[in-house]
């Protein structure tokens, strides 16, 4: 007997680094899952409930930090303004990227670019638990003055989503971030930052 075709697979990540894994084959049930999300409602009820034929599983909102959708079918939601793609890299990947065969090649904050242009930015993301997220973001370039506001109106939402590479997408409840890392960083640094590169062992 055949193994039945999964149409959709989800893994949720808790803050305690568990992740627990949930599979549909029925594709019309799969579908009414699909469109019934929307990431700005994924972690603002109290509870994310899966029922199963023999069981029910509830997680906690608030305790969980990630949950990934993963389909071949799924298309990825629309992104805000001025945000044409984010999608997952491995750490290889991101590493390989962002240094450009040499960390002396790196893209400077201050490096001047056309507004109106496209552009990538890369951001490392650790989660509650230890989890590391790293992400492509191709933007549309913005004036200087706006590029610290693009930052902080990504990351000031309740999710973040993002495509992941084997079809399906990624979203991240941003209550339970610890930190983030972007590159390059916007060209005028807040005036409330401290001073300080970092350290090559951190």
């Amino acid at each position: 007997m055949k193994n039945k075709k999964l149409h959709l697979e989800i893994k949720i990540h808790g803050a305690n680094g568990s992740i627990k894994n949930f599979v549909q084959d029925d594709k019309t049930l799969a579908s009414r899952v699909l469109d019934g999300l929307h990431p700005a409602r994924l972690f603002s009820s109290g509870k994310i409930i899966i029922a199963g034929e023999v069981s029910l599983t509830a997680f906690v909102a608030s305790r969980v930090t990630r949950i990934d959708f993963i389909s071949e079918t799924f298309a990825c939601w629309e992104f805000p303004p001025d945000i044409s793609d984010v999608v997952e890299l491995s750490e290889e990947e991101f590493h390989q990227r962002l240094h450009q065969h040499s960390s002396g090649q790196m893209e400077k904050r201050d490096e001047p670019q056309t507004p109106g242009d496209f552009a990538v930015r890369f951001l490392h993301v650790e989660m509650l638990g230890g989890q590391q997220i790293f992400l492509a973001i191709e933007i549309v370039v913005e004036l200087p003055a706006e590029r610290l506001n693009r930052i902080h109106f990504l990351l000031s939402a309740s999710a973040l989503h993002f495509r992941l590479r084997q079809g399906g997408v990624g979203v991240l409840n941003l209550a339970n971030m610890v930190r983030f890392t972007a590159y390059p960083g916007p060209d005028r640094t807040p005036a409330d930052a401290w001073p300080a590169h970092h350290a090559a062992n951190g």
